[in-house]
């Protein structure tokens, strides 16, 4: 079925490209903290941005799952978005409770 992939090849490599980014991400978060990168603004605007990030995931899943019961009924696709709905709003309920807490 997968003509010419080396599982060996991939399990070895998938945890080193991981470790690889890791220590990278680390890296840029350390020299970001040193010049002041992650300040109020930083915060602020970052909210903001995962705000609309977040209204805009939320359309694109109601659309697709009207598309997706009109198309196909109610199959396998149809379910598999309830749960991502289901899993984004209540994800959306955990954070609000924490940050309500939180202020």
């Amino acid at each position: 079925m997968y003509e010419g992939f080396d599982i060996w090849t991939f399990l070895v490599g998938l945890p080193l490209g991981l470790l690889i980014a890791s220590i990278i991400l680390f890296m840029n978060w350390k020299k970001g903290k040193k010049e002041r990168r992650f300040d109020e603004r930083y915060t602020t605007v970052h909210q903001h941005a995962r705000s609309i990030s977040w209204g805009v995931t939320t359309a694109a899943i109601l659309i697709a799952w009207t598309i997706v019961i009109i198309v196909e009924g109610p199959g396998l696709a149809f379910f598999i978005l309830t749960g991502l709905w289901v899993t984004h709003m209540v994800s959306y309920g955990i954070g609000a409770v924490f940050a309500n807490s939180k202020n």
